[in-house]
């Protein structure tokens, strides 16, 4: 196969600002041992605020897009990147000819500043879902402190705060930036949970010295609510098993659907709101463990449910179609379940009394019995 390299400059929060693949020498020429030495400029776009990011290199294979694994040193999977830390941008000159912002406005906030205008997420969330919003901001003087304000505005023109910050998430307050600035603040919102679902207007308001010198729309979002249970039910298998202080496993069900297809079921339930987006694995490994046999890595609920949106003591039933093949031979077939960070493969740590802390729960071994 043939690969292509990257590299995606991003923030802090995840934003990626920027993004370059080359394709100078094609890797399936590359010679066994050969070291190769490739020069990559990557742009800074018009409005990226200064600060630290990280550039995230890798190689994505040609047909399928998908990318090469970096394995650790203990040779399991590491993440898909390799990540280049503390990259500092420093604050760039306003450009003569500034971009247009998706959606324009183009108004006077008060003097010396403009919103030229504003990016926004999709026009439907449910509560507890992270919501991206970014504001296209022009100053050209010094400028006092100032706070943003997001407010939901329903049917009846009642409006209610869900979001107060300083642009670009607290980081970068009006009052330290340079007299010239051109800056994209991208903000992220969560819609509270008892939210009652229905169509909403989405209010900024810019406030001075506690005072709104400043009002727009940024358009209509529709909220669902988001169904949570907080009652763990019964389960075949009970478990005590603590993932990263944040996440308890506490138990799974395993039924067999065929002679080569069984349904597992694990219930999660968590312990504070999670603190990421952690990926789930199981893995049915060979009699003398040996992965894998079959395999699964994917958020929680078909990825329909990260663990971020999670509240605390929130129960969660994940469910994984486990398909055999036919002719695998008979044997008790362990599973091994955990959790992880996608970005690096880092494992979270496992408590469980009476055993010694690692990185993965082990359930009950599937039995494979001959015909």
């Amino acid at each position: 196969a043939d690969y292509i390299p990257f590299v995606h400059l991003e923030d802090a929060w995840g934003k990626r600002w920027s993004q370059v693949e080359t394709f100078a020498y094609p890797a399936e020429q590359w010679q066994p041992g050969e070291i190769i030495v490739q020069h990559i400029d990557v742009p800074i776009p018009a409005g990226t605020p200064p600060g630290d990011y990280r550039l995230r290199v890798g190689l994505f294979e040609t047909e399928q897009g998908t990318r090469l694994p970096l394995l650790g040193s203990n040779g399991r999977f590491a993440g898909n990147t390799y990540n280049i830390e503390n990259v500092t941008i420093l604050a760039s000159q306003t450009p003569d000819q500034l971009p247009p912002p998706p959606f324009a406005r183009y108004e006077a906030v008060r003097p010396g500043l403009r919103l030229l205008g504003y990016e926004r997420g999709a026009e439907s969330v449910t509560t507890g879902e992270p919501w991206g919003a970014a504001l296209w901001w022009q100053a050209n003087q010094e400028l006092p402190a100032m706070t943003l304000v997001f407010v939901l505005v329903d049917e009846n023109g009642n409006g209610r705060s869900i979001h107060t910050s300083q642009p670009v998430h607290d980081t970068s307050p009006f009052q330290t930036w340079p007299e010239s600035q051109f800056l994209i603040d991208n903000q992220i919102l969560r819609i509270p949970d008892d939210v009652v679902s229905g169509a909403y207007q989405l209010q900024l308001n810019v406030l001075e010295n506690d005072e709104i010198i400043y009002t727009t729309q940024l358009g209509t979002l529709q909220i669902e609510q988001t169904e949570r249970n907080f009652t763990p039910p019964q389960t075949s298998f009970p478990l005590d098993a603590t993932l990263g202080n944040e996440i308890q496993l506490l138990g799974y069900d395993l039924e067999n659907e065929t002679a080569a297809s069984y349904q597992l079921s694990l219930v999660w339930q968590a312990l504070t709101e999670p603190s990421s987006d952690y990926t789930v694995f199981v893995h049915l490994l060979t009699p003398d463990g040996i992965c894998c046999v079959w395999q699964q890595d994917s958020q929680p609920q078909q990825g329909q449910y990260p663990t971020s949106r999670w509240l605390k003591d929130e129960v969660i039933v994940d469910h994984y179609q486990i398909e055999l093949s036919p002719d695998l031979p008979p044997g008790d077939y362990p599973i091994e379940v955990g959790l992880y960070i996608a970005e690096t493969g880092q494992r979270l740590q496992v408590v469980q009394p009476g055993l010694d802390e690692g990185d993965v729960v082990w359930l009950r071994p599937l039995l494979v019995e001959s015909d």
